[in-house]
């Protein structure tokens, strides 16, 4: 069977398979103790491409639902919509820069 081209799909963000691992190491459930423990490993030069990956997915038109709840929600908090869920990670770790805004 042949492989399909992509090119159809280029408008399409997909968060990268390090983001995501990153996302699920650190900052699963919004944990507060993973959110602080990266954002050391970014102030100590970790993880350098993470800020404009982040800011790509968040950005993206592509619905986030589906990555964002697999690699940070915690499925049995409170009922928070992954918009809000997104602008506190962004806020956490990068304080005092504009959250992304979808395309």
């Amino acid at each position: 069977m042949p492989l399909r081209s992509l090119s159809n799909f280029a408008d399409v963000t997909v968060p990268s398979v390090r983001l995501q691992q990153v996302l699920r190491t650190y900052c699963r459930n919004l944990d507060p103790s993973g959110i602080a423990d990266l954002r050391l490993s970014l102030a100590d030069g970790r993880y350098r491409w993470l800020h404009d990956e982040l800011a790509t997915a968040l950005a993206s038109s592509v619905s986030a639902t589906s990555w964002w709840q697999e690699s940070v929600s915690d499925p049995t908090a409170e009922v928070r919509s992954v918009l809000d869920e997104q602008r506190y990670l962004w806020r956490s770790l990068f304080p005092g820069e504009a959250v992304p805004r979808r395309a």
